[in-house]
């Protein structure tokens, strides 16, 4: 896949959504040897891939330019929402749907630092609760509802 990728050099969007065959460290290694290409990426989407954590921030270290990243139903974590907010701070939209190593301590920090965010997707996150926080910065919250996402803030 890296060689495939190798030649996208401003590629904008990456949909891995699924790709439950390819281990961490093929997803570190794509990324690492593909700098060019992250540096123009403004979409990603990992959701429902068997990525660590770690292997998710190496990749998204090197991502300065993204907007809208999808790690619903990943390990993602505190830890990386750090790096979330540190590295990538230009982000709209961030989903985090079933990501239930996610905390309010993360997505306070995730809010504090990307001043550019406007939704945040946090369905079937046990430990976040703190929706006044996110709110009071006038972010739109979105939840899972029976007839696909809805919005938790007025608009």
């Amino acid at each position: 896949m890296s060689q495939l990728l190798n030649p996208c050099v401003n590629l904008k969007v990456l949909d891995m959504n699924l790709c439950g065959n390819m281990r961490s460290s093929e997803l570190a290694s794509l990324f690492t040897h593909n700098l060019q290409m992250c540096k123009s990426l403004e979409y990603l989407d990992i959701c429902e891939t068997p990525f660590s954590v770690h292997s998710m921030a190496t990749a998204l270290m090197i991502m300065p330019e993204l907007q809208y990243l999808d790690i619903s139903d990943t390990e993602a974590d505190d830890e990386l929402l750090f790096v979330i907010s540190n590295c990538n701070t230009n982000l709209k939209y961030i989903s985090l749907t079933r990501c239930i190593n996610v905390s309010d301590a993360g997505i306070e920090l995730l809010v504090e630092k990307c001043k550019q965010l406007e939704t945040i997707s946090i369905s079937d996150c046990p430990y976040i609760d703190n929706h006044a926080f996110i709110e009071e910065h006038n972010i739109r919250i979105e939840v899972e509802g029976e007839d696909g996402f809805e919005s938790l803030s007025d608009d």
